[in-house]
Order: structure tokens, then C-alpha cells, then sequence
């Protein structure tokens, strides 16, 4: 009798042991970003401080200036209208209605929207297509709309500007309706 009484002693503790173990590793994971350096450290030879860490995007580097100044470039926000497609649905008729914000640098304003008011119906029309092909499974969620953000942006820099430049720093949505 007392071997029976043993074993499940022994299961006990090895399952606390296990318990232990997973909770030591899961806070030396969550604990690694603050313990470590950021990578690369400062790089005072290029101008970039990436001391800050890895959660801060290009909009968080600051240029060296006057004190009080604001060093970030300012930015524009252009509209490009309003866009009603049918998404690409078998079985039934829904629709995507999206009103469409490009943010540009503020310097840049006037470039953009001479190109853009040139380029417009070939922007739209190429616009139309590609939303239409759309599901709704693909635009109701944010990771989606992130994506036709993403990709909206990326085509108006290629077809805007043949030099590779990305004047067009963002897609904004500022109605966004399926039904």
C-alpha cells in the first residue's frame, strides 16, 4: 500500500516541477527585451540613435535642431475621393463603399497633387478593379484593411513616381462601409 501511495506523489511533483519551469521560461521570454540591449546600440556615425528600441518607426527619429522645435516633417492629408465597388462575392451582392485620404510630407503637397490630378483616372480605374476583386472575408477585419492600405499606397508611389520615391506615406479611410 504505501508503494501505491508513493507514486502519485512522485506524478505530483514532477507536474509541479514541469509548472515551474514553463512559468520560469515564459518570464525570462517576456523579461529578454528589457535585459538585452536594442540591436545595433547608437550609431552616431550616420546621424540615427537606435538606442530607443525596436517599437519606435522612422516617424520617432528625431534630426538634431534648436531646442523646442519640432524636428518631425509635417504632413499633408490629400483627398482622393470616394470609391463604390461590388466585392467579389458568388452568392451575393455586397458592396464596398471606402472614402480615400493620402497623407503626403507637407513640402511635397503641390508636386502630388499635380501628379495625382494627371493620374486620377488611371489611379481609379485601377482602384475599382482591385477592391472589386475583394472579398468580404478580406476587408472586414483590420489586418485587411491594413493590407489594401498597404497595397493602395504601394501602387499609387509606382505609378505617381517612376523614380522609386514613396511621396505618398500613407493610405487613410475615412469612411469604410460594407454591406
Amino acid at each position: 500500500m504505501s508503494d501505491a501511495t508513493a507514486a502519485p506523489a512522485k506524478k505530483g511533483k514532477g507536474g509541479m516541477a514541469f509548472v515551474v519551469l514553463a512559468l520560469l521560461a515564459l518570464g525570462g521570454g517576456a523579461a529578454t527585451p528589457w535585459l538585452l540591449p536594442s540591436s545595433g546600440g547608437t550609431h552616431e556615425e550616420d546621424g540615427h540613435d537606435k538606442s530607443h528600441g525596436a517599437g519606435q518607426g522612422t516617424a520617432a527619429k528625431k534630426k538634431k535642431g534648436k531646442p523646442g522645435e519640432s524636428n518631425e516633417p509635417k504632413q499633408a492629408v490629400l483627398p482622393f475621393g470616394d470609391v463604390i465597388v461590388n466585392l467579389g462575392e458568388e452568392r451575393l451582392n455586397r458592396y464596398l463603399r471606402a472614402k480615400i485620404l493620402l497623407v503626403v510630407d507637407e513640402e511635397q503637397t503641390k508636386e502630388v497633387t499635380e501628379l495625382l490630378t494627371k493620374q486620377k483616372p488611371f489611379l481609379k480605374s485601377w482602384l475599382l478593379s482591385y477592391l472589386s476583386d475583394q472579398t468580404v472575408s478580406e476587408v472586414s477585419r483590420a489586418a485587411g484593411q491594413n493590407r489594401l492600405r498597404r497595397e493602395i499606397r504601394d501602387h499609387f508611389n509606382h505609378k505617381l513616381f517612376s523614380d522609386g520615391s514613396e511621396k505618398v506615406l500613407d493610405v487613410l479611410m475615412d469612411e469604410f462601409m460594407v454591406q
